[in-house]
């Protein structure tokens, strides 16, 4: 299923940003225990996000591939008023074509394993019928919409993380019409900055190999997107034995930019618009 990110209208994303801000950095005990274990991808690899805006709503967590969404209720969920909000909450967005499961903090805390199976059953009861929608469709959507601005499906995000700098160091490429990992490298000891430059320059080979010459590539680092334009990393990462695998593959990279006559569009991902690039670690 393609990428869809929903979010609420220019009124109203700035305040629900904040809110989702404060959220994030002031968890429950129950979210974090449930945060700790989808950060990781470790359900079948499925990525989730946490206070993501959907509409004029703040979920606690989502997986926006498969279109569930987690939430974690405390007491004031178990009051008359409250208990109304969430059933029209929950029907507007299964309207919108979400799955909701709830689970109060006492279940995550008692019986964090009986939460993380119920997750993995509702990922696996959602799976057959968006594939079928990918495999069918004849009108899928050639672009994906952010808060009136047009994001294209036919593209690949890209995304590095880094622990430290400099410290272990991986980038990853997502393609938009699927959501696949379509590549991966790390980790090895560099600089996010590093990563990300040359994950865009993966992005741009593979797409030069498959003769995918319009497809387009989002990346959420400035730096490295106009690095690739200049067609050199400049990095200040010091060269050292520990280092010189990596300056090896930057000076690879470099010689296909200058050797590559590309003409695949490198576009900015807009984080504050349209959420995270779709190839974010999440491990923020």
């Amino acid at each position: 299923m393609t990428y869809i990110y929903e979010t609420a209208d220019n009124a109203n994303y700035d305040l629900l940003r904040a809110y989702a801000d404060y959220n994030m950095s002031h968890p429950t005990e129950a979210e974090s225990i449930v945060w700790e274990i989808l950060k990781s991808r470790s359900i079948d690899g499925h990525k989730f996000r946490r206070q993501h805006i959907i509409k004029d709503y703040i979920v606690d967590f989502v997986c926006l591939h498969k279109k569930l969404v987690i939430e974690i209720d405390g007491q004031y969920h178990l009051e008359d008023k409250q208990i109304v909000k969430d059933k029209s909450r929950t029907e507007d967005l299964q309207k919108s074509g979400f799955t909701v499961i709830r689970f109060t903090n006492e279940e995550v805390v008692a019986n964090t394993q009986e939460v993380l199976r119920n997750i993995k059953k509702a990922l696996m009861e959602i799976i057959p019928s968006d594939k079928k929608k990918v495999q069918n469709s004849p009108k899928a959507p050639s672009t994906w919409r952010g808060l009136g601005e047009a994001v294209r499906a036919d593209a690949f995000a890209v995304d590095a993380a880094c622990s430290g700098n400099p410290g272990p160091m991986e980038y990853q490429g997502i393609d938009l019409t699927t959501g696949a990992r379509v590549f991966h490298f790390g980790p090895v000891k560099g600089t996010n900055n590093i990563g990300e430059f040359l994950a865009i320059v993966h992005a741009l080979a593979l797409c030069w190999q498959k003769g995918w010459h319009d497809k387009t590539i989002y990346s959420d680092s400035y730096n490295a997107i106009l690095w690739v334009s200049k067609g050199k990393c400049k990095t200040t990462l010091e060269r050292t034995p520990q280092t010189e695998q990596l300056f090896q593959i930057i000076a690879r990279a470099e010689n296909w930019l200058r050797t590559h006559q590309y003409r695949n569009p490198i576009i900015k991902w807009e984080t504050q618009k349209w959420g995270e690039v779709p190839a974010d670690f999440g491990r923020k």
